[in-house]
């Protein structure tokens, strides 16, 4: 199945505050296992100015090296634009043209399945994608103690300062037993992670060794 990823839901992911977050981390997450999951250069173009606005230009940073390079961008052309253009001004109420692209698209592609969460996408009858539901590890000590989602997508630098690790151990691990975790996608930048399985066979483990404290 194919899936479209809105920028609604790229800034829902980044954004830990968004009142969609833990959905479109979970759907995101479960796609990119089961689906084939893209968008499309206009999304790009719209997503960055707006997270760098609102998030930082941290944010607008994992963006462009950490998320969007793990979905696959489909370009538009000439014909399709045109035809968004079209479509846009034939509208009797305001609509957003990187909108209009992407239904114009989607028709294109015969795409049911978006992952967004502009109230332009239900008019236009597109559904999300199906996800299993987590609680979130904040309802859930964690063994190392930081409150983190189930659903987050990490790199090996993270899943190492996550799991209070080095990054030698946990590329160690990565070699040395076959059944560490398998990576959900591999980017430019190297593999990444769903937290929720790394964390859970991180905790199958011994658990760490901790400094002793002198004290006196």
């Amino acid at each position: 199945m194919k899936v479209f990823v809105d920028t609604s839901a790229l800034l829902a992911i980044l954004d830990g505050e968004d009142p969609h977050h833990d959905a479109a981390k979970g759907m995101l997450g479960a796609a990119l296992q089961r689906d084939k999951v893209f968008t499309h250069n206009y999304i790009h173009v719209e997503a960055e100015p707006l997270v760098r606005r609102r998030l930082g230009a941290p944010y607008a940073t994992r963006l462009l090296t950490e998320l969007l390079p793990a979905i696959e961008t489909v370009w538009v052309d000439a014909e399709l634009h045109a035809e968004a253009v079209a479509a846009l001004s034939g509208k009797g109420r305001a609509s957003s043209p990187v909108d209009q692209v992407s239904f114009a698209l989607l028709r294109k592609l015969n795409v049911k399945t978006a992952i967004a969460f502009d109230s332009d996408f239900q008019r236009e009858g597109y559904r999300q994608p199906e996800y299993e539901r987590r609680h979130t590890l904040s309802e859930d000590t964690a063994s190392y103690g930081a409150p983190l989602e189930g659903s987050d997508l990490v790199s090996v630098s993270e899943l190492a300062a996550r799991s209070g690790r080095s990054v030698n151990t946990i590329q160690s691990w990565r070699r040395r037993h076959s059944d560490f975790p398998a990576p959900s996608a591999e980017l430019a930048a190297g593999p990444i992670w769903l937290w929720g399985e790394a964390r859970a066979w991180i905790d199958q483990r011994s658990p760490r060794r901790t400094r002793a404290v002198r004290t006196g």
